[in-house]
């Protein structure tokens, strides 16, 4: 009998054994993402392990960018250079002056307090409108249910602020969800930033932040983003930025990918972590990436290496208003990886004279102005100021094998995309073309 209770006892601590083991790989995972900047793309690697994080992103620009370690239960951020072997902490910033408009009356000014007379510039004000909405939107994610959250900054600096001179405006359109135990703070500026940052830059002026925040949605762990910089008041320079998640899984990691690795020495200036900039590989990495590739025969010839997978790109149809021209060469970036090439071609005739393995042909079927009254679309119009320049497009991709005519994948994109036909049209064309790499892989 006590045998027999033994036994049951033993195989109830190995169920609960097992049980825990699972939860305890199910908080651990590792991401590959993709991101795009100007034409540039990097796949920096992301490991979570409970309250921490560590990101590895890669070159960019030719450079090796550090290592990051976001130690939540330590409230601190670690760099790191594997290369140089140094590690700079940086602690997390402190939430800086914030008005939730739609919870309280704004404050009322006090008067300033006596100070000593110093020599020190005072600076200014950098004020920061804040906006975020929950577009009600839910969809399956890696296992997860994601979020469909829109965030709308504009920040607008005094005339005696140092840190900055010009307004600037940031629109993310992102998908997010909550992992289990990881709960870093979310900063939604990355301007918001440490004082002795400033001080770095003017070290004798000083700028206060003050937020201006509005809106009952909540960020989290982006798997997809979409985010637009304009640079002026007036609506100067605008960059945009892509990320989309393309490997998602549980891992079982290491705790030390987590922590200072042994024997590296610390650093109190950041700027000691970054390589030195190496011209030729900026100039290389940026010829890559670059939207308007000027010939891509000249960037490939009729000889492929081994291991290639070369893919022929025909000019876009469907819309005679579009440079389709132009769009073809835009087209070719998104698919440039370590394995795979792209090559602006006409016809069949001339991909198989390139040696081809596929041909990717896409059509452009809707490309309409967003109306800017009714409904959800008067929602995006007040929270976004330059919703005017905006397109509803819709288009599909056909990705087809030269060898036996068999379709390989087949996406399509459908969405809101910002700037003139041209541009917004080229923004749709690339997200299929990264949903067309993705299905290679």
């Amino acid at each position: 009998m006590i045998q027999k209770n033994t036994f049951r006892f033993s195989v109830f601590a190995l169920f609960i054994a097992l049980l825990f083991s699972d939860t305890s790989l199910a908080q651990q995972y590792k991401i590959r993402q993709s991101s795009g900047m100007m034409g540039m793309n990097s796949e920096p690697t992301i490991y979570v392990k409970g309250m921490r994080k560590r990101t590895e992103p890669g070159k960019m620009m030719g450079m090796q960018q550090p290592i990051t370690i976001e130690q939540c239960d330590l409230q601190r951020t670690i760099k790191i250079n594997d290369k140089k072997k140094l590690y700079f902490i940086e602690p997390f910033a402190k939430q800086q002056e914030e008005i939730i408009d739609e919870d309280a009356p704004k404050p009322t000014k006090q008067p300033a307090p006596k100070t000593k007379p110093t020599t020190t510039q005072t600076g200014g004000v950098i004020e920061m409108w804040y906006t975020i909405t929950d577009t009600g939107e839910r969809k399956k994610m890696y296992g997860f249910t994601a979020r469909h959250v829109w965030t709308y900054q504009k920040m607008k600096p005094s005339a005696n602020a140092c840190y900055m001179k010009d307004s600037m405006i940031i629109k993310t359109d992102g998908w997010y969800i909550d992992l289990p135990q990881f709960n870093c703070p979310v900063h939604y500026s990355q301007y918001n930033k440490p004082q002795d940052k400033q001080e770095k830059i003017k070290p004798d002026c000083k700028d206060r932040m003050v937020t201006h925040r509005k809106g009952k949605g909540k960020l989290g762990f982006p798997l997809e983003e979409k985010t637009t910089i304009i640079m002026g008041s007036l609506g100067g320079q605008e960059m945009t930025t892509t990320m989309n998640t393309i490997e998602f899984s549980t891992a079982k990691l290491d705790s030390m990918l987590f922590e200072i690795p042994p024997g590296y020495t610390e650093t109190k200036n950041e700027d000691d972590l970054m390589d030195k900039i190496n011209v030729m590989d900026m100039m290389n990495d940026a010829m890559k990436g670059m939207n308007d590739i000027p010939n891509p025969v000249s960037v490939t010839s009729e000889q492929k290496k081994e291991g290639i997978i070369r893919i022929g790109v025909y000019a876009p149809t469907g819309n005679d208003e579009v440079q389709a021209e132009l769009l073809q060469k835009q087209m070719l970036a998104p698919l440039m990886s370590g394995k795979t090439e792209a090559i602006a071609v006409a016809d069949e005739a001339e991909a198989r004279k390139y040696n081809c393995d596929y041909t990717l042909s896409s059509e452009i079927t809707k490309a309409k102005a967003a109306s800017k009254v009714g409904g959800l679309l008067k929602a995006i119009k007040n929270a976004d100021p330059s919703s005017s320049q905006s397109f509803n497009i819709e288009a599909g991709f056909t990705l087809r094998s030269l060898a036996d005519g068999l379709v390989k994948s087949q996406p399509t994109v459908s969405g809101k995309y910002n700037g003139k036909i041209d541009t917004a049209t080229g923004e749709a064309l690339q997200e299929g073309c990264r949903k067309v790499l993705k299905d290679l892989k």
